[in-house]
């Protein structure tokens, strides 16, 4: 197991344990534990990154999947505790006008 899925305030947290890098070697993992709560109508999940340290365009392309998944299902996503260089790459991408970014966790669990 990638992720440790914990709840608070009715939100979902979803925080990668033992996982530094985002890459293809763990992306079907990711999407085999959180793809079926993504698929439930009017889930509220938080992706918490604060021990990544690295992201590949595949675990960018597992992040943008299943936020399409969310949305097809009026389910929402917020990600958090996002380093620097991995919000390079983002920022890069121009991710953060399509992704829901939230500074810290206490800060997207209120922007719910």
């Amino acid at each position: 197991m990638i992720t440790k899925l914990t709840e608070q305030k009715g939100c979902i947290i979803a925080e990668f344990i033992d996982l530094k890098r985002f890459t293809l070697a763990v992306t079907g993992e990711v999407k085999s534990e959180l793809k079926p709560i993504l698929s439930q109508e009017g889930n509220k999940m938080i992706f918490d990154f604060k021990n990544i340290e690295f992201i590949d365009s595949s675990g960018i392309g597992c992040i943008i999947s299943l936020v399409k998944t969310a949305k097809s299902n009026h389910s929402e996503i917020k990600l958090c505790n996002i380093s620097s260089e991995v919000m390079d790459v983002l920022e890069l991408l121009h991710l953060p006008m399509i992704l829901d970014i939230e500074p810290d966790l206490a800060s997207a669990l209120t922007s719910f």
